[in-house]
């Protein structure tokens, strides 16, 4: 799993959860104001209180979580990377559509309207627009998921490793080296690397050593070379 991906992941979240706390978008004035929400417009006027729900509002969020989640549950191709991307457009898109929605049905000749019990009222206060800390991190995810499409989201090099077992996995595949899964490791031809604790072992021809890392990679490739290649698979690879 690329670090590129839950970087992107992370912002998705960051964005609905923030969405939640704080306006995306809003205008206020002397007792009287509007903000987005993620459920829709909240119109306050004096005492009263009322909810205006455009049907893009809900697709703004829905496109940003699939943008963030894409990446990390389908790795297999590189179309994951242009699907999200289009995703957090598409959601940039909504947001901005949803703020014209307020500029042509709440506003009128210069006057914001505001719901009543039994209709509305034109009200003319100044009023000044501001735009929320979501609608910026709406736009920092739009741009770090071109910035992972164009790069295949291998722009930092670097990847969430959670053990040294899945690390020696993660280089045999990308060199199609052949391996077989044993209790608390990996073997590959007539090595068997096994994770004890905090330290590998390399087991080899009943001989066992206490390794680190770089050196069961080395020598698990080195058995593996001179094996039969299979078929493996990278992150955002080619189809």
């Amino acid at each position: 799993m690329r670090v590129e991906a839950l970087l992107q992941f992370a912002l998705a979240i960051a964005y609905v959860v923030l969405w939640v706390f704080m306006p995306a978008w809003s205008i206020s004035g002397a007792n009287y104001s509007i903000s987005l929400t993620p459920w829709g417009y909240v119109v306050r006027f004096f005492s009263e209180t009322h909810v205006i729900p455009p049907p893009t509002v809900y697709a703004v969020w829905l496109f940003a979580l699939d943008a963030g989640l894409l990446p990390l549950v389908w790795r297999r191709s590189r179309y994951s990377l242009y699907l999200a991307t289009l995703f957090s457009v598409l959601s940039l898109s909504m947001l901005m559509d949803t703020i014209l929605f307020q500029q042509r049905y709440l506003q009128f000749h210069g006057y914001t309207i505001a719901p009543t019990p039994n209709g509305y009222i034109y009200v003319s206060l100044p009023a000044k627009p501001t735009l929320g800390i979501p609608t910026y991190i709406l736009l920092a995810l739009t741009i770090l998921s071109i910035f992972n499409m164009i790069t295949r989201a291998r722009w930092l090099g670097t990847r969430v490793i959670e053990d040294p077992i899945m690390a020696i996995e993660r280089v045999l595949k990308v060199l199609h080296i052949e391996y077989s899964r044993i209790e608390g490791g990996v073997k590959v031809g007539g090595i068997k690397i096994i994770r004890r604790d905090d330290s590998l072992l390399l087991v080899n021809d009943h001989r066992i050593d206490e390794v680190d890392l770089g050196t069961a990679i080395t020598e698990a490739v080195k058995v593996g070379l001179k094996q039969p290649v299979s078929v493996g698979v990278v992150d955002y690879g080619e189809d």
